[in-house]
């Protein structure tokens, strides 16, 4: 029985003993490494070193053997010094401004008409924007300016400004009419939105509704009614 005791204690010792070996092995393994380690870096700074002084003493005149290391090594060189160059004009850079628009002066609504009315140059009458010709005196429209110094600042108005309405044709010729289905459908389609018992009425060269039964001239086309 104490044999069997002895056994098992010497064993349980042994195994012991191994597992410490083993962990004390891989740590002198370890500092090794650390050590070579260090040995190799210190060698390749000195390479670094010894290839630098070489660089600095023979790039002007390399022997053969390492005339092509040396003349890459300048190429880089100077691909550097370019890319640096590019680096201070990219920010050096400035933005692309929009031009700022000049602050229009306040005026008030006496004085400020709509930049899109539009005035009549014959009997000065002015109208909305979409007239084209003056109802009452049937000359074409023009448009009207904002205000009085505005106007004052413009070039004088000329005789090609100022358009008169068309001559009147003598008869309804097909080259100055409107095809009359063409003509009835438009009016028809007006119609429809005026009460029956009022007495609108439409150009019959254009189809327009007119504002103003009392017209002389369709504000449209310029043609006489």
């Amino acid at each position: 029985m104490a044999n069997f005791f002895d056994k098992l204690s010497a064993n349980l010792t042994n195994e012991s003993r191994k597992l410490s070996q083993k962990v004390k092995n891989s740590t002198d393994a370890s500092r090794l490494m650390s050590e070579i380690t260090a040995e190799n870096k210190n060698i390749q700074e000195n390479l670094n070193a010894i290839g630098k002084l070489y660089y600095d003493i023979c790039k002007d005149s390399p022997d053969e053997a390492f005339r092509e290391m040396v003349e890459s090594i300048i190429k880089s060189e100077q691909r550097i010094a370019e890319l640096q160059e590019s680096i201070k004009i990219i920010r050096a850079r400035e933005p692309e401004l929009v031009p700022v628009p000049e602050e229009t002066p306040f005026a008030s609504p006496a004085e400020n008409t709509k930049p899109s009315s539009m005035v009549c140059m014959g009997c000065g009458n002015t109208y909305t924007e979409g007239n084209v010709f003056c109802s009452v005196c049937g000359q074409k429209l023009v448009p009207q300016y904002r205000n009085s110094a505005a106007a004052a600042a413009a070039p004088a108005q000329t005789a090609e400004d100022v358009q008169t309405k068309p001559e009147e044709p003598a008869g309804f010729a097909d080259a100055d009419v409107i095809d009359a289905e063409i003509v009835e459908d438009k009016i028809n389609l007006q119609k429809s939105d005026f009460n029956a018992e009022t007495d609108a009425k439409f150009c019959p060269y254009c189809g327009k509704k007119m504002l103003d039964k009392d017209q002389a001239f369709c504000d449209n086309c310029g043609h006489a009614l």
